[in-house]
């Protein structure tokens, strides 16, 4: 059974593996390919991988990119 209060403490890193944010709580673990919304840059960011340290616990790494948005999905609205 799925448990909806749980909540996993991620580390976002950028593409060149730099510390972005540290100890983020999130509730899902976004896929890759999936957009992400940052508050504090008010950006959107592509995931471009999850990676998982099980060895002592489990460590979650998300890296991400900067989203270009070249079709303008983010501002069309649809009716």
């Amino acid at each position: 059974m799925f448990n909806w209060f749980k909540t996993f403490n991620v580390t976002i890193l950028d593409e060149k593996w730099t510390i972005v944010k540290d100890n983020v709580k999130i509730k899902f673990i976004p896929r890759t390919h999936e957009l992400i919304f940052l508050e504090e840059d008010n950006k959107y960011y592509k995931v471009i991988n999850v990676i998982y340290n099980i060895k002592n616990g489990q460590d979650v790494y998300i890296v991400i990119e900067q989203y270009t948005d070249d079709v303008g999905l983010i501002e069309k609205k649809i009716n």
